[in-house]
């Protein structure tokens, strides 16, 4: 009898544990990714240091709302709801953390010969989706989540004209990315992040259906992704 006692008050605490690991770890993985970031912005400043073109400027502004993103979500991280509702199957969880990092692997490619048009629409592609990313984000707050977790009902601000603006705007800033690395074999990549996200999409949906009934209503009058077309 006291043996099970214990085995009842221990696993409150193994679940306390498991909860503050889900938190720390993925914050302190982007601070790691924020001080590179901010190492890298800081070299790429010194290397151009007088210089004043637009294509510059537009290369400090578009690095600098990539590091407010990721300081952004790792403060999140720390601070953001319990969840109400998630699914634990391997799959969603293995999508969520692919969906998440495989673009990066565009990264590993040489960069394109890209004219200065290119090079421009590239910098404002990924400058206006990592900004507009960081506006939902910040909208989203303490319900942001990587896994398909639900944790609180977001339907205001960019969440009032479709239900995923942050998947939207990041494949914005993924585009900007793409151009610079264009290749037939970055293509594919960007093609398969493209169904792993959408998959992300529905394993998300299907909880937020489960754990928020007016979520159907919400879902009736709201485009998933772009207002009109889908």
């Amino acid at each position: 009898m006291q043996s099970e006692d214990i085995n009842t008050q221990s696993r409150p605490n193994r679940v306390k544990v498991l909860e503050l690991v889900s938190r720390v770890v993925p914050a302190t993985f982007f601070l790691l990714v924020v001080m590179l970031k901010v190492v890298d912005l800081f070299a790429f400043l010194r290397h151009h240091q007088g210089e004043t073109s637009w294509k510059f400027l537009a290369e400090v502004v578009s690095r600098s709302s990539t590091i407010c993103f990721l300081a952004l979500m790792t403060i999140l991280f720390l601070i953001r709801l319990e969840p109400v509702q998630k699914i634990n199957r391997l799959m969603p969880r293995v999508m969520a953390i692919t969906g998440t990092f495989f673009v990066s692997l565009v990264t590993l490619f040489p960069r394109a010969d890209l004219s200065l048009t290119e090079t421009v629409l590239a910098s404002v592609a990924s400058l206006l989706g990592t900004a507009l990313s960081t506006i939902a984000l910040a909208h989203l707050g303490r319900s942001f989540s990587l896994m398909a977790e639900a944790r609180r009902l977001v339907t205001t601000g960019p969440y009032r004209i479709v239900r995923h603006p942050l998947y939207l705007f990041e494949e914005v800033a993924a585009v900007g990315v793409l151009i610079q690395f264009l290749s037939v074999y970055t293509a594919v990549i960007f093609v398969a992040h493209i169904f792993i996200q959408l998959q992300r999409i529905r394993n998300e949906e299907s909880v937020l259906e489960q754990a928020f009934p007016e979520y159907q209503q919400y879902k009736s009058t709201t485009a998933r992704l772009i207002p009109g077309v889908y």
